[in-house]
């Protein structure tokens, strides 16, 4: 089961991957991140973290799970502590967590997750960080801030670059039209619909 959660004030998509076991899979814990941390906790096992990219709206929740593994991009993950580029600096707030708290996997292009008996691919799609990936578990893709419902993550970010976005873009347009797209803000999509639909894309 996929449950989408949206905090904050960026509006951010967090999605929660569940099974049978009730035994659970958090893809970026955002901003705002308490209430929806209490309900997570009182319902699953949480076996893991996935951070598509650093920005603290997608990252600030950790801190309700500095005991579980937080998988990130190896070239992200230095992004993960600096202040600058995870945008805590901007919005003049301090970020919650350290390097010396957290448990960090760090995976790569085409690397294979095992979790909760799903698999999730990771696909590198710098453009919005440099480090940005998304995460392929059967028919859907976890797009993060790369691709959203008719348009795409801003570039204009530390570490972005319109250039790696549109070689992601066009990389993920490779990918069968049926995938269901959860992205990290607005509504859900599909590759096809995309394809056919995003200006960004033509």
């Amino acid at each position: 089961m996929i449950e989408c959660m949206t905090t904050g004030s960026f509006f951010t998509n967090s999605y929660i991957i569940s099974n049978d076991k009730n035994e659970c899979v958090i893809v970026d814990p955002g901003l705002n991140y308490g209430n929806v941390a209490k309900y997570i906790k009182s319902k699953y096992d949480v076996k893991a973290i996935l951070l598509t990219h650093a920005h603290l709206d997608h990252v600030d929740g950790i801190q309700y799970f500095l005991d579980k593994p937080v998988y990130i991009s190896d070239i992200e993950y230095n992004n993960l502590f600096d202040t600058e580029v995870t945008l805590y600096d901007t919005i003049g707030r301090i970020s919650p967590y350290n390097e010396g708290m957290l448990n960090i996997i760090k995976v790569k292009h085409n690397d294979i997750i095992k979790l909760i008996g799903y698999e999730f691919k990771v696909l590198f799609t710098p453009g919005h960080t440099n480090g940005s990936i998304c995460y392929l578990m059967g028919d859907v893709l976890f797009s993060g801030d790369t691709l959203f419902n008719n348009s795409i993550g801003r570039t204009d970010f530390p570490t972005g670059s319109m250039k790696s976005m549109k070689e992601s873009l066009n990389y993920l347009m490779t990918l069968d039209d049926n995938i269901k797209v959860y992205p990290g803000h607005n509504d859900e999509t599909t590759i096809g619909y995309e394809k056919n639909n995003n200006y960004w894309l033509k």
